[in-house]
């Protein structure tokens, strides 16, 4: 028979929780403030004492994490599209589990006192340091794996892009899109994608801005663009023309840009 206190249960969950919601944060490269997940992971360790409820079945313990796992992505990460909340909930359930898998796999292989897992619920009666150690060793691992995971698949889609035009830089974190083809329709020069919210104070001559037809941004139409006078991506200087095509609240998180495969250098 184990002693379980509420205030380190509670504790040991919110601490867990934001590690897992920061992990989430960062590979979905979500642009929210850490007062929303720490907010997030109060109530996530609330949600935890649900571990307590008298069923203990795999079918039904699965489908409270999922719907815990729902609420808390729409508490931290928002709602913005369908799509984008089901793939952050999906990213959120897929860390969840494998944090859990982690903890289950050094509870029956090493059997250390004081851990005790509870309808999937983590409890360790140790001291505070230790559990920030731990953790911290899951969010390595963790880490670890989207970095080999990004190895596997190749370089990492995510870029800098600085952009000089009229003596002003902009800097925008792009990301490489194998599908994004759009065009300058007269100079057949590739185009980057930029969010128009990133181009704060941008001036440039009317006459010089270009209607650049689109069909990879989730539809067909047009969009207004302008070639810069300098492009670097990730501080290596673009040498070929290259046009910025500018859009309007395409970009939710803090990916501001789309570069076609074509243009990045490895």
């Amino acid at each position: 028979m184990h002693t379980i206190y509420a205030d380190v249960f509670f504790f040991i969950n919110m601490f867990e929780d934001f590690v897992l919601l920061l992990c989430v944060k960062r590979i979905i490269h979500a642009n929210i403030k850490y007062t929303r997940l720490l907010l997030s992971a109060f109530l996530g360790a609330i949600f935890s004492f649900t571990a307590f409820l008298p069923f203990n079945q795999f079918p039904v313990n699965f489908m409270v994490d999922i719907i815990l796992s729902l609420a808390l992505t729409l508490i931290c990460f928002g709602y913005k599209n369908k799509n984008l909340f089901l793939k952050t909930s999906a990213t959120l359930v897929i860390v969840s589990l494998l944090y859990t898998g982690a903890m289950i796999f050094i509870y029956l292989a090493f059997f250390p006192n004081g851990m005790i897992i509870i309808n999937n619920a983590v409890y360790f009666n140790v001291s505070p340091l230790l559990l920030i150690i731990l953790t911290f060793v899951i969010y390595v691992i963790l880490f670890l794996f989207k970095k080999l995971y990004k190895n596997h698949t190749g370089s990492s889609l995510i870029h800098k892009v600085k952009i000089l035009h009229n003596n002003k830089e902009y800097n925008i974190k792009c990301k490489t899109d194998s599908g994004c083809n759009v065009k300058e329709p007269f100079s057949g020069a590739s185009v980057i994608i930029a969010e128009k919210s990133e181009l704060e104070n941008l001036k440039t001559d009317e006459k010089t801005m270009r209607v650049i037809p689109f069909d990879s941004l989730g539809g067909n139409g047009i969009i207004y663009g302008f070639k810069a006078d300098e492009i670097f991506i990730d501080d290596k200087k673009v040498n070929e023309e290259i046009y910025i095509g500018i859009c309007d609240g395409i970009f939710k998180y803090e990916i501001k840009g789309l570069i076609p495969q074509n243009i990045v250098k490895d």
